[in-house]
């Protein structure tokens, strides 16, 4: 894969748990709401669980989208 491929891997991937971590945050908060909103899918303790879950992941994603979009000269070959 070429940096542009992972580059866009890393920025959907950044997107996905960016919703996942907002989503399982208003399941904290407002978890009546968002039990009935996800047909009891996404519980409150489901939710908490998923939230703790997905800060380790977002943050080296966040890393990585930094990474490769400050700086996109550092990971060519040959300059």
């Amino acid at each position: 894969m070429n940096v542009r491929a992972v580059s866009r891997v890393v920025h959907w991937a950044l997107l996905v748990f960016a919703l996942l971590t907002v989503v399982s945050g208003l399941g904290i908060t407002e978890f009546r709401t968002v039990t009935e909103l996800t047909f009891g899918l996404l519980n409150k303790a489901t939710a908490n669980r998923l939230h703790l879950w997905c800060w380790i992941p977002f943050v080296v994603l966040l890393v990585a989208h930094v990474l490769l979009t400050a700086r996109p000269g550092w990971f060519r070959r040959g300059r």
